[in-house]
């Protein structure tokens, strides 16, 4: 079986990524994996680094790309060039500090009649102060999955762990024009694709919850005034593509919602600005800079 992963590092080198050193340590018997990594920026990663990752991947039998962009580009470009380029009977996409089972890609191996495979995610302080169930979960109330096949639409899970095959890309291609929202950079991203699996038919395309990863959400629901403030900003950016594009608001509601937040001081002015710019071009800022395929292995 033909398994292509992707890991974005954003602000990370090689070494540090938590993905990338238990990918190492996964089972990989009966499988040709090849192993995507982009560089988002903001620093260059080293010649002594790619070529130090590219020996150890190499005694492991694992392929190896390595590409650079640190302009942060948005992930939702980044996702789609791979997807329609690639080979592969299925395409996974990681964060750089997800903690990989060791049976990670053996459960896509095990489950190839299905199309979407997702695994359960763990992460402290999301729902208590331990180690606690974070997603999937239900699209309609957000409560936590309690079953392991779902229909498509269904659920909504990060992109961390998000596995796809190859006929449900090719689908997805012919039914709309992006695979991933590109209006969309960061947050909402994940969202978007999974309300948007509805466009499938449920009597063809299946999916199903199995494994798990202990992933490190750069947020967490216990106490929200510790959240970064750029975090904030891309939480309302996400936001505000969710009302014009789920919610089907227009963007005059869409600017009273944002008015009456700035209102209640909960924007400053510089936020408030940069929602609107937003909300008047429908995009995420970063959704405009221009993606460069600079290859560096």
């Amino acid at each position: 079986m033909n398994i292509t992963a992707i890991i974005i590092l954003y602000n990370s080198n090689i070494e540090n990524s938590g993905t990338i050193q238990s990918l190492l340590t996964t089972n990989i018997k009966d499988i040709n994996l090849k192993i995507i990594i982009w560089n988002n920026g903001p620093q260059h990663l080293t010649y002594q680094e790619c070529q130090k990752i590219k020996n150890i991947f190499k005694l492991k039998k694992i392929e190896l790309s390595i590409y650079e962009d640190i302009n942060n580009i948005a992930l939702s470009k980044i996702y789609n060039i791979f997807l329609n380029n690639e080979h592969y009977d299925f395409f996974s996409l990681l964060d750089q500090d997800s903690q990989l089972n060791e049976d990670f890609f053996q459960n896509i191996v095990n489950n190839n009649n299905y199309d979407v495979i997702v695994p359960t995610i763990y992460s402290s302080g999301w729902r208590t102060k331990e180690n606690s169930l974070c997603f999937p979960v239900y699209h309609k109330n957000h409560e936590i999955l309690d079953k392991k096949t779902f229909l498509m639409g269904e659920i909504e899970s990060i992109a961390s762990g998000l596995t796809l095959s190859h006929r449900l890309i090719t689908s997805l291609v012919n039914i709309k024009k992006e695979i991933f929202n590109e209006r969309y950079a960061l947050y909402g991203i994940d969202t978007d694709f999974f309300i948007n699996l509805k466009l499938l038919n449920d009597k063809i395309y299946k999916g199903i919850c199995v494994g798990k990863i202990n992933h490190s959400l750069d947020f967490n629901l216990q106490d929200r005034k510790k959240i970064n403030p750029s975090r904030k900003l891309e939480m309302e950016y996400s936001k505000v593509l969710n009302k014009l594009f789920h919610d089907k608001k227009n963007r005059l509601n869409v600017f009273f919602y944002l008015l009456r937040k700035f209102f209640k001081k909960e924007y400053s002015s510089s936020t408030f600005l940069k929602l609107l710019k937003c909300l008047i071009r429908k995009q995420h800022p970063r959704a405009c800079i221009s993606i460069k395929l600079k290859q560096l292995l």
